[in-house]
């Protein structure tokens, strides 16, 4: 069960640390204004741009190599990730500079845009250094040691902004720190698992390394892309107004995909040690993780559709009202979303990262195309449509990659399973409130009846059986 208490530990310290984020920005929204918000936004911005430049694809390239590695071919493989990460980091730096002098980080908020950009920096560099960790399904450490500076930068920023009231740099005058504190401390944590701390020298094993790297960072770069690609269009075509609107719905379809993720980061390792040394055990784990993602992946479309409805006008305010009817339609994004989730993950694990980059084109370009069409004629719902089409074709070219190592009859299997359990519970709701039941105990009560459907249609793999759930040691050559 190694894989659910990493992902469940995981999940829980990411969540509690982007809740304080949340309550960070309320209270600078409070304490600085509109311009303040701006200022920190904009800086947030920026600094993710440059960590992206300067250690993008770094992690699950990492990952993958490091837990398929024989012991004797760890230290020169950290030797050429830790040499390959230094010349992107100093990319990375170059890029911050360039957008200095051309006028992207302007001079009146270029001390908040450093400070930033140096914390998002050092947590993103950390995810390389914690490569032995992850690797070695030793995960706990790694999840709390980045909590644990996340929330001294947001809690300090919190007492700066409600007792003392500084200006904006020193009131994120922490976060710098926080960032550099967390990069070496994920530095020692590989050192302590036996990783050199010298670079590599070879200019050529540092160029195959970035070559190694280029299609994990070509899909991060093209995830960016693509989840902002419909905001732009719709403010472009529709005003601010309808972007608010649409981002609190798919807001909830980031938040609940958010686990779903995580859990693949702790199968990961495992995943690709099998993929590594028998094709037969990775086809058996790889089935149980897509029945296990594409389970959670069903209740949460279930959630959108009948939890959510409950919950926007009480939270968000009676302006976002006009949200609540698109939610049937964001449900079904959800669904194609949690089959890329799950996809992805497989053919990393499987050494197909370019084919996910070429489909993450594919789809970029065709979400693109249909905003430009769907927008103007159906206003939100043609951008959803657009979403659930591209998602469709990534999930369909990502599946069809994946045929060899699970099997067709599998993969089809499982959607079917997972299209069953949804259309059963929605006839379940429906059904209720048809024999007199309120609507709303209706639908609260699908939410809970759905995880029951899952298990009896075969969505969740027994934990005992299942070569994915079983802990299976991948880390016999990392001491410590």
């Amino acid at each position: 069960m190694k894989v659910l208490t990493n992902a469940f530990w995981l999940s829980s310290c990411r969540i509690l640390a982007d809740l304080l984020s949340f309550a960070l920005i309320t209270v600078i929204s409070r304490a600085f204004g509109p311009a303040g918000t701006g200022d920190y936004s904009y800086a947030f911005a920026v600094g993710t741009l440059v960590a992206m430049i300067s250690t993008s694809g770094f992690e699950d390239y990492g990952i993958r190599q490091y837990a398929r590695a024989a012991p004797s071919e760890r230290p020169q493989l950290w030797r050429d990730i830790l040499s390959a990460q230094c010349a992107q980091l100093a990319l990375g730096a170059l890029a911050f500079g360039l957008f200095a002098l051309v006028g992207i980080i302007r001079a009146s908020n270029v001390v908040v845009v450093l400070e930033l950009s140096i914390y998002v920096v050092g947590w993103t560099i950390s995810r390389t250094f914690f490569v032995p960790a992850m690797a070695a399904q030793s995960m706990v450490r790694p999840a709390f040691t980045d909590l644990a500076c996340r929330v001294t930068a947001i809690v300090s920023a919190l007492l700066l902004a409600l007792f003392v009231r500084p200006s904006l740099p020193w009131t994120l005058a922490v976060f710098p720190l926080a960032g550099v504190t967390l990069a070496a401390l994920a530095l020692a944590n590989a050192a302590s698992r036996g990783a050199p701390l010298r670079p590599g020298r070879s200019l050529r094993r540092i160029v195959m390394t970035l070559r190694g790297t280029m299609p994990f960072a070509g899909s991060d770069v093209l995830n960016q892309f693509y989840a902002r690609a419909d905001l732009l269009l719709i403010a472009y075509f529709l005003g601010d107004a309808n972007v608010g609107l649409y981002a609190i719905d798919i807001k909830f379809v980031e938040v609940g995909l958010l686990p779903l993720i995580l859990l693949g980061t702790a199968a990961y390792p495992l995943l690709s040690t099998h993929a590594a040394r028998d094709a037969t055990t990775f086809g058996h784990a790889a089935r149980d993780f897509m029945r296990l993602l594409f389970f959670l992946t069903g209740w949460l479309s279930i959630g959108i559709l009948y939890l959510v409805p409950l919950i926007i006008v009480p939270l968000f305010g009676a302006k976002f009202a006009p949200a609540v009817p698109l939610l049937p339609w964001v449900a079904l994004f959800a669904l194609m979303k949690g089959g890329e989730a799950t996809f992805y993950r497989l053919l990393y694990a499987a050494r197909r990262q370019t084919l996910y980059c070429l489909t993450l084109l594919v789809g970029t370009i065709l979400i693109v195309t249909l905003n430009f069409e769907l927008i103007p004629a159906y206003g939100l719902v043609g951008a959803l449509g657009a979403a659930i089409v591209s998602t469709a074709v990534i999930d369909t070219l990502s599946g069809s990659g994946l045929a060899r190592q699970i099997g067709t009859g599998a993969l089809l299997g499982c959607a079917l399973r997972l299209v069953a359990a949804v259309a059963f519970t929605i006839g379940c709701c429906w059904g209720a409130q048809r024999l007199g039941l309120p609507e709303h105990t209706a639908q609260i009560a699908a939410c809970a009846v759905y995880p029951l459907i899952g298990l009896l249609l075969g969505l969740v793999p027994h934990p005992r059986h299942s070569l994915l759930l079983r802990h299976i040691e991948t880390s016999d050559a990392a001491p410590g």
